[in-house]
């Protein structure tokens, strides 16, 4: 979100966390649309946030397309490039069926003259399809045939751009206070109102940042929801605490 200031004299600061409060984190969702979820995070600060955000991109196990077997191929993508495309097409899965390294087959076979889209992809597992049934992969002519198999496998986005089921952010939630007016709420509804992008401060007010709550957003490729990826999110984070936890008994 851009911050416009009206003038020069207009005093923007952060305020101060206090380093031995303890922080009681306090969750709402602020809003869900579509593949999109924005929550409020209160009583946190920016190392569990952005740890938070980090899980979400780089931890989540999800399935992909690893290995693409061409038996026919007369279009006029080669190979390489069909395969490419192939590998970031969001896959559906049932998180808890599926483990890391557990692989789907999926099958693509189409004649010209057509556009073959995601939607001609068949899995060997119904639970198992694209997340969105309309993406273009090719276009075939007359006589044209496009017959292979893929092998999706489960994966993290730590491991390659194709296995990140999500782009997670965060931002610090903005305070305005002087003569003006003083608010959160209606800062944050801003920051929910899409065609809202900025700040106007005015005179003989001035913005502050709270470094312990943060807007945090969730927009999902389609994986899986935005709020099955905020939990799974937060339970490995609970498993990597208790694992480090573990190690230091040992080194102890």
């Amino acid at each position: 979100m851009m911050v416009v200031e009206e003038r020069k004299d207009i005093e923007v600061r952060k305020i101060k966390e206090k380093d031995d409060e303890v922080l009681k984190l306090d969750i709402k969702v602020l809003e869900t649309k579509g593949k999109t979820m924005k929550l409020l995070l209160k009583g946190t600060n920016h190392a569990f946030v952005n740890a938070l955000r980090r899980q979400i991109m780089a931890g989540i196990p999800i399935l992909a397309v690893e290995d693409v077997h061409f038996y026919q191929n007369t279009g006029v993508l080669t190979d390489e490039m069909l395969a490419h495309r192939l590998a970031f097409i969001p896959l559906k899965m049932d998180s808890a069926k599926y483990k890391e390294g557990d692989k789907v087959k999926l099958v693509l076979e189409k004649d010209g003259p057509c556009t073959v889209y995601s939607k001609d992809i068949k899995s060997t597992d119904p639970k198992v399809e694209p997340a969105e049934l309309n993406i273009p992969l090719t276009k075939l002519v007359e006589g044209q045939k496009l017959k292979l198999e893929m092998d999706a496998i489960v994966g993290f986005g730590k491991e390659h751009a194709k296995w990140q089921p999500a782009i997670a952010s965060y931002q610090e939630l903005p305070i305005l206070s002087g003569t003006g007016k003083s608010y959160k709420a209606d800062v944050i509804e801003m920051i929910l109102n899409e065609k809202q992008r900025d700040i106007i401060v005015e005179k003989d007010q001035k913005l502050e940042y709270d470094p312990t709550t943060f807007v945090f957003i969730v927009e999902s490729f389609g994986n899986m929801e935005p709020k099955e990826l905020f939990l799974n999110a937060a339970e490995g984070l609970k498993q990597k605490s208790k694992d480090f936890i573990a190690e230091l008994k040992v080194l102890s």
